[in-house]
């Protein structure tokens, strides 16, 4: 038709498409994890480094639409695990919250080492997760009942992928949240190398 093949409507088909491609690889991942079919490639690599270069794939999300994403961190740590597998599971947390980030449009993740383990925790000041629901926020399509101005992004199935990606490495993952106040969602590697 005339005038359709405009800049405007063209990103939109783009935009579409790609959200599509989040969903089905989303749902292959999660089935994945379910049936026992993903398996590790375990290597030696930069942990830090691997939340830097996600922080990074944000940087056009924080200069268009005014997201702040802080990293705290006072040293690089080295972990043995599937690098893949752990930035698929970093991009899905840091996606979640900034999803949820409520009106001050931030976003903190702190790398801290502590007896041999590292913690990293993805904290928001959003909208909040009811108590009841806390349970709840690591099954499959699982979204809070909020017409949040980003709830509705995403596919539902991320901070399933975090789970199942984290307890194939043998780490612990936590949500604490009060509504009106925020989220922080905790991954506990049980150890860690040191370069």
């Amino acid at each position: 038709l005339p005038g359709e093949a405009t800049p405007e409507n063209m990103q939109i088909v783009i935009d579409e498409t790609n959200r599509l491609t989040t969903l089905v690889n989303d749902m292959l991942e999660v089935s994945r994890y379910q049936n026992g079919m993903q398996k590790l490639n375990i290597t030696h690599f930069n942990l830090t480094n691997v939340i830097r270069t996600t922080i990074e794939r944000y940087a056009k999300l924080r200069e268009k639409d005014g997201y702040t994403i802080k990293f705290e961190s006072d040293r690089d740590v080295f972990v043995n695990a599937d690098e893949q597998r752990i930035l698929q599971v970093v991009y899905n947390l840091i996606g979640n919250a900034v999803n949820y980030a409520g009106d001050d449009k931030t976003v903190i993740i702190r790398q801290t080492v502590e007896n041999g383990e590292v913690l990293l925790e993805v904290i928001d000041h959003g909208i909040g997760i009811p108590e009841d629901q806390l349970p709840m926020v690591w099954e499959r399509y699982y979204k809070v009942n909020d017409f949040h101005k980003r709830a509705n992004i995403g596919t539902g199935l991320g901070l399933s992928i975090v789970k199942h990606g984290a307890l194939l490495h043998g780490a612990k993952v936590s949500v604490e949240s009060e509504e009106g106040r925020g989220t922080k969602i905790s991954m506990q590697f049980p150890r860690i190398c040191q370069k």
